[in-house]
């Protein structure tokens, strides 16, 4: 009977053994795996459910899911993002999710939940994500998006305490955040609320617009004292719709560029000896000295980033959400009446 074992001092039964070992090993590990997906996917599904379904028009029954239709769908989801139509996006989204466990489609789904506005519905996909993927950088990036938009701004901190751990640089970041907590805050007086301003100024020379933009608000002589003329054209809007009471003429009269910009807007009646190299200034100029008064300056702002102009002022470009690379740019238009002015 013995001689019908394999010795267990026998080479060959060694070898017979890792490999039976291996078997298990690996059968184990499938097993495991298929039981994690499984689980995963069963918790996908309650946690969608916490959506609104009626928002995915795209139904299994209408539109039977097949391979190959991820990827156009997923091109087409994209075209709706950028013109804006956000429900056809999240429909699309919701419908693939449903047939995939990419998380980067729900991670997408919240990016875009974010942009709509639905921020309680992107930061539970964020939440989400990162209870299994802690250390998702872009997660957390725009988890402290999601917190600054809503004013959360300990919360936005935690976010950047995550990501500076994991060797991200958040300087930048973290100067703006603490901007916004001195714009917002109001239970210092507008003394206390300078100071801390021109403290940041002093350490965050990125953020001269916006700072200087808030000390015009709270202090004209602070805001005025820090004025820098060799950054003229970053301010040059702010300064074109200045109130006339916020004026001080006796540092305009001193600067060529800040004696330009006022006397093409009209407040001083001695046109500039030299020159300010701001273009449309100084037709503004020329025109206004051969008699010609109706010439105004209407201004866009461009992202230096993504290379997208908007109508209005930003620090956070409003579509690829960089940070302090916005560019005045200004442009010659008949004048249009003034608040105050009437029309008659």
């Amino acid at each position: 009977m013995n001689n019908l074992l394999i010795n267990y001092h026998d080479p060959v039964f060694s070898i017979v053994l890792i490999i039976l070992i291996a078997v298990a090993v690996a059968l184990m590990t499938h097993g495991w795996n298929l039981y994690r997906r499984e689980k995963l996917k069963h918790r996908l599904d309650s946690f969608l459910e916490r959506f609104d379904t009626a928002s995915c028009s795209l139904e299994e029954e209408n539109v039977p899911y097949e391979e190959g239709m991820a990827k156009p769908l997923l091109m087409l989801a994209r075209a709706f993002e950028q013109s804006g139509n956000y429900d056809k996006t999240v429909s699309i989204l919701l419908y693939l999710i449903r047939h995939s466990d990419d998380d980067e489609l729900l991670i997408y789904l919240g990016r875009v939940y974010l942009r709509a506005g639905f921020l309680q519905r992107a930061e539970d996909i964020f939440l989400e994500i990162l209870s299994r993927h802690p250390r998702r950088s872009d997660v957390l990036m725009q988890l402290e998006l999601l917190y600054e938009k809503l004013h959360r701004y300990p919360q936005a901190l935690d976010a950047l305490d995550a990501l500076e751990a994991q060797g991200e640089e958040t300087a930048a970041l973290r100067a703006y955040l603490h901007f916004l907590q001195i714009q917002s805050d109001r239970e210092h007086d507008r003394e206390s609320k300078r100071a801390e301003l021109e403290r940041l100024l002093e350490k965050e020379p990125a953020l001269y617009r916006p700072i200087l933009q808030e000390l015009f608000r709270l202090d004209t002589d602070a805001a005025w004292s820090r004025l820098d003329p060799a950054r003229l054209d970053e301010l040059l809007d702010i300064l074109w719709f200045l109130p006339p009471a916020q004026l001080q003429l006796d540092i305009i009269a001193k600067n060529s560029g800040l004696h330009s910009l006022f006397y093409a807007r009209g407040e001083l009646s001695e046109p500039p000896e030299t020159p300010s190299g701001l273009f449309a200034v100084d037709l503004l100029c020329a025109a206004r000295k051969s008699g010609f008064e109706k010439g105004d300056l209407h201004f866009a702002y461009l992202c230096s980033e993504c290379k997208r102009s908007f109508p209005v002022s930003f620090v956070r470009c409003p579509g690829c959400m960089a940070l302090n690379t916005v560019k005045v740019e200004e442009r010659l238009a008949p004048q249009q009446p003034r608040r105050g002015d009437t029309l008659f």
